[in-house]
């Protein structure tokens, strides 16, 4: 895991880059819990590219208020790269923003839905097109979470730049 200067640079820099760009990210976290919003809104000015965030940290959650299909998560479960990208993408619609992070995983400390701890997927839907990366972190749960907040926003400022 960075450090925590590093994190601070690494949220600035995301929120400098929107900024320049003249783009609103939203978020869509479940295992994060609003980490990565909380990210955001620590650096000065982040209020001109964020306006709202989802935790939408249950399956019901995910469909009702991010437009995830019921058949999808029948079919991969939550902790998956097509639910992570049906979250960045009705999060980006939902919100009107211009770029969306989606985050799904197993924190721990134990396997849900037969998925291991550290299985984490990362979605940034932007200029209709959405990639998702896997992730296999270790460490404890508040270590999990944390290397998926940091990635998350490496991911934004990889997709946007």
């Amino acid at each position: 895991m960075p450090n925590e200067s590093f994190i601070k640079g690494l949220d600035a820099a995301a929120v400098r880059i929107l900024k320049d760009k003249g783009l609103v990210l939203t978020t869509a976290e479940s295992c994060t819990g609003g980490m990565v919003s909380s990210l955001i809104v620590n650096i000065s000015g982040a209020s001109n590219v964020f306006k709202e965030g989802f935790v939408t940290y249950c399956d019901e959650a995910k469909e009702e208020l991010l437009g995830v299909s019921h058949e999808t998560m029948l079919k991969y479960k939550a902790v998956s790269a097509e639910v992570a990208s049906e979250m960045a993408k009705g999060a980006c619609k939902k919100a009107k923003a211009d770029v969306a992070v989606s985050i799904t995983g197993v924190a721990g400390p134990s396997m849900e839905d037969g998925k291991p701890v550290g299985l984490v997927y990362i979605a940034c839907h932007y200029k209709d097109e959405t990639i998702v990366k896997e992730f296999n972190f270790t460490g404890d749960r508040k270590s999990v979470r944390e290397q998926a907040a940091f990635n998350a926003l490496k991911l934004v400022i990889d997709t946007v730049k």
